[in-house]
């Protein structure tokens, strides 16, 4: 897909991706090499990411760095060596995250920790590094990767859920106070695609949940990718895709009695297993 609005908006071209080493992360530093931008590339895993940038297909400068988003320190020193080699970054997209679920009475602190470290406070230290200098820069896009999750609340998803809808919660406050910086702030809240989102889960009630809806999604990592790039550069705030994605957001909004008599078939389902 031809970035062709985004690529008129920013003549420097340079952005930076967090979670770059697979799914969506992936898709994201592929779609941009194709449209000839610089690239600041994280992840936890090293070796991943190396493999991502080996297949590239860019002529432009492309820079990684290991960076558990979690990490408060190692996100800023990570944000300082972006600055050292490039002078702007137009782009910022914080992607990194993890998926897992169980019921609330089931599931251990630990993980609810971890879940609020990588999924929303990775995505506020993006924001809280990077907003300074998108200010300074006094232009720059800024996309947040949440779910239909933080909106849909089911059963056996308290944590992740709850993470989302921080995320979004976040990024609409900064899409208010940025708008007139000329500082675009966007929020993706898509459904399960086809993605490696189930690969550090534990729960096999999160795995079991999340390829069914997989198993039934017909969109993949590079269309949701195109999509979310292609919205953020027309200045929309929330971008909900694929479409049943759509379809949730109606039901929950509108017909909560029957979102509600479908979760308790899930608990009545879950409660026996």
């Amino acid at each position: 897909m031809n970035l062709k609005k985004l690529n008129a908006l920013y003549s420097n071209k340079t952005a930076f991706v967090t979670g770059a080493g697979s799914g969506l992360g992936t898709a994201f530093a592929k779609l941009l090499a194709k449209n000839n931008w610089t690239l600041h590339l994280s992840d936890i895993n090293e070796e991943a990411l190396e493999n991502v940038v080996q297949n590239l297909n860019t002529n432009e400068k492309v820079f990684q760095y290991s960076l558990d988003v979690s990490d408060k320190n190692q996100f800023e020193n990570v944000v300082n060596k972006v600055y050292e080699n490039s002078e702007t970054v137009d782009v910022v997209i914080n992607n990194a995250g993890i998926g897992d679920g169980l019921l609330f009475k089931d599931y251990p602190i630990e993980k609810w920790e971890k879940m609020i470290e990588v999924n929303l406070m990775g995505t506020y230290y993006g924001c809280h590094f990077f907003v300074p200098k998108l200010l300074k820069q006094k232009k720059g896009v800024l996309l947040n990767v949440g779910s239909s999750a933080g909106f849909m609340n089911a059963p056996g998803m308290s944590a992740y859920s709850v993470s989302k809808a921080a995320v979004f919660s976040l990024s609409e406050s900064l899409y208010h106070e940025l708008k007139l910086n000329n500082i675009h702030v966007s929020v993706l809240t898509p459904t399960f695609f086809k993605t490696n989102i189930m690969e550090n889960a534990s729960s096999k009630m999160f795995k079991g949940f999340a390829e069914k809806q997989m198993k039934h999604s017909t969109t993949n990592a590079d269309e949701v990718a195109a999509i979310a790039l292609k919205k953020a550069s027309e200045g929309k705030f929330q971008i909900i895709y694929p479409k049943d994605a759509k379809t949730k957001f109606f039901y929950k909004k509108w017909l909560p009695k029957l979102v509600e008599k479908q979760y308790q078939k899930m608990m009545s389902r879950l409660s026996h297993r």
